[in-house]
């Protein structure tokens, strides 16, 4: 993905003394140059620009879409609960497609009419806007008040490196919103525990997709809040591949995915569901990706940063990769990357042989960094009672563990479905409060996938549409306290 550089503005006659003649438009220049779009960086205007705006005033955008097929972006106020979208007072020029604001015609001009919330939350944080397609030349502030200068001690300045109340990506969201995360808050690691805002221990579970470039359709608002409340689940994992065909870092439209990463995120959080970003090496060490890893994570954990919602998995299945030697030094490289951004983040990191040794973990734990966690995955029919074992053993020892990845069938994920070695592992998680998301949302033809490979619904499942696998998975969930 290329690199844009950090916007710079000028806030032309801003309020500092209005004009005699009330109810005469004036308007504030926000933007001076022409500015290309992106989901990953943002354009920001501080709030200062904002100190008198008001219920009514208008945000005009004069723009001109390059990119004919797909020409979306969004504008937000930075509210004390994250980002909120600008829009919903009225639009024109531009109309709404799965919450982005979407341009009606190659050029032309958008008006943003504010509503008081708009006003109270531009006043509190500032403007940020993104989006993809289209070029900005213009942005302005119509006020109702009358026109007014800037004084000399706030003549435009250089925008922070890093924009603060980073809460919100390109779909839908407004910040975490009701659901789970309402009651439950920001997550947070204790001894070998994860525990909720209220300091009582937390048990996430859920659904992880499939591969996002090849199963992205199910990244959808609709079957998250399928998830959520016909199945009673609280998170959704997002795998995103770096290595395999097509995956981030090996051929996949860069661009593309990482939406569907961003877009995944805003539908969980406008459901108020947790979400893990799953950075998915699989098979490999994963210093083959790490400044790829660097960079992805940087830009995720800035976007959504002052969620609270979002957890990161740094690594899936790392194998052939000693956790003392290359894993735990690995982790150690990203954390602080995720970090900066993010300081009170849940971080999870694999462990080797596609994340089964966590034994070697727990005598070697990271303890640089607060609120790590690590994975351990197993598939019922192949890793059985000594894996079992291996976990029990690891969190008496204090190693906090959370299953991000499980089946109900062989190792191979299409063969062994076997419901009784599953309950049991059910029955150990609950035991220790250990989270688990299953493996996997899709139709694949295979007995981990959830859905019959005959049904091309991206929501609403009927048990008769679930496979064997989910059927079992979905039971599971339903008899959990959210």
């Amino acid at each position: 993905m290329r690199d844009y550089i950090r916007r710079t503005f000028v806030l032309a006659a801003l309020f500092a003394a209005f004009s005699s003649f009330l109810g005469a438009e004036s308007s504030v220049k926000l933007l001076n140059r022409t500015v290309e779009l992106s989901w990953s960086d943002n354009v920001t205007v501080d709030a200062e620009a904002f100190s008198d705006v008001k219920a009514g005033d208008t945000i005009e955008l004069k723009y001109k879409n390059i990119k004919a097929d797909y020409h979306k972006f969004k504008v937000y106020g930075v509210g004390s609960s994250g980002w909120q979208p600008l829009g919903y007072g009225g639009v024109k020029g531009a109309g709404f497609l799965n919450g982005d604001l979407e341009t009606e015609k190659n050029s032309g001009t958008v008006l943003i009419t504010l509503t008081e919330d708009d006003a109270n939350n531009l006043k509190k944080g500032g403007l940020i806007m993104h989006g993809y397609g289209l070029k900005v030349s213009a942005m302005t502030l119509a006020v109702a008040a009358g026109t007014v200068s800037v004084p000399a001690s706030k003549r435009p300045r250089k925008p922070n490196t890093e924009p603060k109340s980073i809460s919100d990506g390109t779909a839908q969201a407004t910040g975490p919103v009701g659901g789970p995360f309402a009651e439950h808050g920001r997550l947070h690691v204790d001894g070998a525990y994860l525990y909720d805002s209220h300091n009582a221990k937390y048990q996430l579970y859920g659904m992880s997709t499939h591969g996002l470039a090849w199963f992205g359709d199910y990244v959808n608002k609709d079957g998250f809040k399928t998830l959520r409340d016909d199945w009673n689940t609280n998170v959704v994992r997002l795998a995103l591949y770096p290595g395999e065909y097509n995956g981030y870092c090996n051929g996949g439209n860069q661009e593309e995915l990482k939406k569907l990463v961003c877009d995944g995120i805003d539908y969980a959080s406008s459901l108020g569901m947790y979400v893990i970003v799953d950075w998915h090496v699989l098979s490999a060490n994963p210093t083959q990706y790490k400044e790829a890893a660097k960079t992805f994570f940087a830009e995720i954990s800035r976007k959504y940063g002052s969620y609270g919602n979002v957890l990161y998995e740094i690594c899936n299945e790392p194998t052939g990769s000693d956790w003392s030697r290359v894993l735990k030094p690995y982790a150690e490289e990203i954390i602080p990357v995720i970090r900066q951004n993010d300081p009170d983040a849940v971080v999870i990191v694999g462990t080797n042989t596609w994340s089964q040794e966590v034994d070697k973990a727990a005598k070697n734990p990271i303890t640089a960094y607060r609120n790590v966690m690590y994975a351990l995955h197993f598939y019922a029919d192949t890793h059985t009672q000594w894996m079992r074992d291996r976990l029990e053993s690891a969190v008496k020892a204090g190693l906090p563990v959370f299953v991000t990845e499980f089946g109900t069938c062989d190792a191979s994920g299409n063969g062994g479905f076997n419901a009784d070695e599953s309950r049991k592992w059910f029955d150990l998680m609950a035991k220790y409060s250990i989270s688990h998301c299953n493996w996997s949302l899709c139709n694949k033809d295979e007995t981990a996938s959830v859905i019959k490979s005959s049904c091309k619904k991206l929501s609403g499942w009927s048990e008769g549409e679930l496979t064997e696998s989910g059927r079992l998975v979905r039971q599971h969930f339903r008899g959990l306290k959210k």
